[in-house]
């Protein structure tokens, strides 16, 4: 909605020793990307977005932003996005990840049908850019994906963020203490924290997250809906004892070979699926295999194990629950090594049960609970993990019982999602995201089209030809060009050119600086509309909107849905005075606007409307924005009322008396707290 102006916030002095560290990393870490685009070509793809340069849809603004920064966060989010979806459109739902693994799980779940970017790098000029660009209206953070910048920046913005499955460990928290001075805004800054675990609440409290708004949910892997049904996909895997070992790490894999052959001589035709973490890793793995002796296949060469085959080398993305599936036992990895141990919820809600190793800092209560309700065990060396795993599969009922008790510990504590996304509500309320209305766009040459197919179904350009019937044009009272009404797919609309006023006018009266159809002055009005209309505030719909570049500059053009029966106040003043009611109308809808920090550049007596039911409207919003704080608010009634007296020196029997002013304002206040 474009930037705040500088002077209304400054950073301490903890966050601008912060923004100077990142800007000096930014070369480095890029550099570091590249690197890593060596072992995963992923890593070099749209690198412009690290530095915020994305390119959005339109009909995603507005929308939510998640965050998930790589597998394990986007495979959490799962059910919190299925929710999602239920009361979000798709078009307005964006998800970033950091690592191009998480890009692919994201796309292996949905599709296309939920965009992704690659999350900036935590400095004020690629954070500032990515969420220009973006305009989300919240921002959902997925476990412990706090940057600093990124929340200076929404805060800039208004934007509320939310930490959901928030996981924090006491090393974490401590760490973030000798961090306090950069990191106390942040705390209070969160609109919402929910807990995975009752010491991350702990800790998120200890930290000085508000007491209201923090929250105990649970683990939103909890609630992963897979299904047993679908291990009917791999025949050749269903009659074989198999051990899955996921999410492997270095140091993992070579303890596992290396005591494998114990257990295949106890459990002839016995499988080892081995699932490293990390794609770059695939061949290192493969090479110790080979290595090693033991007959192998690969999953991404589409090779299939024989009944003599030892290990099945699991070496592709997004198939790991697939793999639980069919297992006896699963081994949960980086817990061998010091890595702090991954979830095990995934395996568990396959009826699975889990072995695990010493290091599990991560998630030391969820461990806890496992040991306690028998589905799982802790040892300490990869031939105790096989040797158990040895016993368990050799007493099928012991199994048996164990996987169940696995199962049931999900069951019983599934419900994190919902109790979420209630949380969440209340963070977009009163934000209706249904009415974010999908936006088409279409380039054709030098000019680019916006619309709403639901108000216009072709983005036709011939509407933005102003109609040469009599009466078609409308006053404004600006002076900047005339609006005209046109005709709709079953309705009316009104046709507004962008003009210069002032000075510059002289100089060039309808061109602007720019190239961007996004930046544009017409682009910018639609999406601030597109939002107020979702919040419910008193403005007309936006149904079209249309830039014309030429060099470094355009013309821009919208069209918005007219507004029944109405007419502006200057208008209504010329006529005859207003009754107290419709002042007081007048100033509840000001009131509803600046609530939600909209700032209106234009504030006058023709940019209000009243309708045939005595209801509100405002409308201009060219040059308008969100913007922080109250002051302006009183300077934005002052225009207001400029406007009334400029109107009644110029006009002979304008309507107007400085007693209706109070009206207007016990309107605005009874709409509200008193801010103005």
């Amino acid at each position: 909605m474009g930037r705040r102006p500088l002077a209304l916030s400054r950073a301490a002095l903890a966050h601008r020793g912060y923004r100077v560290l990142m800007r000096t990393l930014t070369l480095p870490v890029l550099g570091w990307l590249w690197l890593r685009g060596h072992k995963d070509a992923g890593y070099r793809e749209r690198m412009g977005e690290r530095l915020g340069f994305i390119d959005p849809t339109p009909a995603s603004a507005g929308g939510l932003w998640i965050h998930a920064a790589s597998v394990g966060e986007v495979q959490a989010a799962r059910p919190l996005i299925a929710a999602l979806r239920a009361e979000w459109p798709d078009h307005a739902i964006t998800v970033s990840t950091q690592s191009p693994n998480g890009a692919r799980t994201l796309h292996n779940h949905w599709g296309d049908a939920i965009q992704h970017v690659y999350a900036p790098i935590d400095t004020p000029g690629a954070a500032g850019r990515f969420l220009d660009r973006l305009q989300p209206s919240m921002l959902v953070l997925i476990e412990r994906e706090i940057w600093p910048e990124w929340l200076w920046q929404c805060r800039e913005r208004l934007i509320p963020v939310a930490l959901v499955n928030a996981r924090l460990s006491a090393d974490s928290a401590a760490s973030y203490e000798r961090w306090r001075a950069l990191m106390r805004p942040v705390w209070s800054q969160l609109a919402v924290v929910a807990a995975a675990d009752a010491p991350s609440e702990a800790h998120y409290a200890a930290l000085g997250v508000p007491p209201e708004r923090l929250l105990h949910t649970g683990n939103l892997k909890f609630d992963q809906r897979d299904t047993p049904d679908d291990a009917s996909r791999l025949p050749w895997l269903t009659h074989r004892a198999i051990v899955v070992a996921g999410s492997t790490h270095e140091g993992e894999e070579s303890a596992l070979i290396t005591s494998w052959h114990e257990l295949a001589r106890q459990i002839p035709g016995a499988l080892l699926i081995l699932v490293p973490r990390h794609p770059e890793r695939f061949d290192a793995v493969a090479q110790q295999l080979t290595d090693s002796g033991l007959s192998f296949v690969r999953r991404s060469r589409g090779e299939t194990p024989a009944d003599n085959t030892s290990v099945l080398l699991a070496d592709t993305m997004g198939e790991l629950t697939l793999w639980y599936l069919h297992a006896s036992v699963c081994f949960i990895g980086g817990s061998l090594v010091p890595i702090g141990g991954h979830n095990a919820l995934e395996a568990m809600a396959c009826a699975k049960p889990v072995l695990f190793g010493p290091h599990t800092q991560h998630f030391q209560e969820l461990y806890q609970d496992v040991e306690a309700c028998g589905a799982g065990e802790r040892v300490d060396s990869a031939r105790l993990l096989l040797r158990t795993a040895t016993q368990w599969m050799r007493d099928k009922a012991l199994l048996q019982r164990k996987g169940q008790l696995a199962r049931d510990f999900v069951l019983r504590q599934q419900g994190s999602s919902q109790r979420s996304l209630e949380a969440l509500r209340t963070v977009w309320a009163p934000l209706q995201p249904p009415l974010l209305s999908p936006v088409f766009a279409r380039d054709a040459g030098t000019q680019t089209v916006w619309h709403d197919p639901q108000q216009m179904a072709t983005g036709d350009a011939a509407v933005f030809e102003a109609p040469s019937i009599e009466g078609s044009a409308l006053a404004t009272g600006s002076g900047r060009g005339q609006a005209h009404r046109i005709a709709l797919d079953g309705g009316e609309g009104v046709l507004r050119h962008y003009r210069r006023g002032g000075l510059m006018a002289r100089l060039s009266p309808d061109r602007y600086l720019g190239r961007s159809a996004r930046d544009s002055r017409a682009m910018a009005e639609f999406t601030l509309l597109r939002r107020l209309r979702a919040w419910g505030l008193p403005v007309p719909a936006p149904v079209a909107a249309r830039q014309q570049r030429a060099g470094w500059s355009y013309k821009a053009d919208i069209v918005v849905a007219m507004i029944p029966q109405t007419r502006n106040v200057a208008q209504r003043l010329s006529e005859a005075a207003l009754p107290g009611e419709a002042w007081k109308a007048l100033g509840a809808a000001i009131r509803s606007m600046h609530e939600r920090q909209v700032f209106h550049a234009d504030l006058n007596c023709h940019n209000l409307l009243l309708d045939a039911q005595g209801q509100a409207w405002i409308v201009d919003f060219d040059k308008c924005a969100l913007r922080p704080g109250h002051v302006w608010k009183a300077q934005n009634l002052a225009r207001l009322q400029r406007s009334l007296r400029k109107e009644q020196a110029r006009r002979p029997g304008f309507q107007w008396d400085e007693a209706h002013w109070a009206v207007l304002l016990e309107g605005y206040r009874l709409h509200g707290p008193e801010t103005a």
